[in-house]
């Protein structure tokens, strides 16, 4: 039998080339948040991200002053495809604890834009909307609060991750975050982790629909969040190495303490079946 040999080797180029194309790189980050100066928890994420797809996870739970007000654990998992560097939702996995029982909700999404949507909290009536939305008036191009954080460059300058608005859902609300009054920040004016540049600018929040009268007429008395970003080592992502608030309890500060450093070993996302038996 003769082997063609140039189909052989091309054959094999392609294949490779595709396996590296879906080849996943991991990140981890930790973060802490601060209310008034106190610490009340803290947050491991993992970013898994291909060229293609990404998953990103997010273990929260209370740390100092926080575990005065209880012992509940919070995992978010967010995942979808990446086009003409856009994100792309595909699933969104969210569950918590209270004493010794887990509840969960879910949201898929078809082509990007929300399909259906499961929750196992009930919300109390005092907070349910007087305009609610429906997934079909959502649409595609909408992101869950926790992927809102993260920003896909696409090429552009780290400065792209303070510009434009984002549309934000959870199942029930939609609003908007929209960044502006951009600013670059050299490596050596900051003494955020591993010195890195970064950029800053406001962040204002919107409610557009799905909320509560109270949470309406709150949302007019804070002012917007003060962030900087920095680059995800050399991947197309920016996520915040700080974001500081206020709130009706006080200043709000999160921080990252250790900024995505990449791992050579998978990292899979959180579990709180796993968290819970430790």
């Amino acid at each position: 039998m003769k082997l063609n040999l140039p189909f052989i080797i091309a054959a094999l180029l392609a294949s490779q080339s595709a396996l590296a194309a879906e080849s996943m790189r991991h990140f981890s980050a930790e973060y802490r948040l601060y209310v008034s100066g106190l610490l009340i928890g803290k947050a491991d994420v993992h970013l898994s991200t291909s060229a293609q797809n990404y998953v990103l996870s997010a273990h929260m739970r209370p740390a100092g002053f926080g575990r005065i007000a209880g012992q509940s654990h919070v995992v978010s998992t967010t995942r979808g495809a990446l086009q003409d560097g856009s994100f792309v939702p595909q699933r969104l996995d969210l569950s918590w604890n209270r004493d010794e029982v887990v509840k969960s909700s879910h949201m898929d999404y078809r082509d990007g834009a929300p399909l259906a949507f499961t929750s196992g909290y009930q919300q109390p009536e005092e907070f349910r909307s007087q305009n609610p939305i429906s997934l079909e008036d959502v649409g595609p191009g909408s992101v869950d609060p926790f992927l809102g954080l993260l920003s896909s460059l696409d090429g552009k300058p780290l400065r792209a991750a303070c510009e434009g608005t984002k549309r934000i859902f959870d199942g029930r609300r939609l609003a908007t975050l929209t960044a502006q009054d951009a600013e670059f920040i050299p490596p050596f004016k900051h003494d955020f982790p591993q010195r890195r540049p970064a950029v800053k600018c406001s962040i204002l929040w919107q409610p557009v629909a799905g909320y509560s009268k109270a949470s309406l007429e709150r949302a007019s008395e804070f002012p917007p969040v003060q962030a900087h970003f920095g680059q995800i080592a050399d991947t197309g992502f920016a996520a915040p190495l700080d974001m500081r608030g206020r709130s009706r309890y006080g200043r709000v500060t999160a921080y990252a303490v250790r900024y995505f450093t990449e791992s050579v070993t998978p990292l899979m996302p959180f579990n709180m079946e796993e968290i819970l038996k430790k």
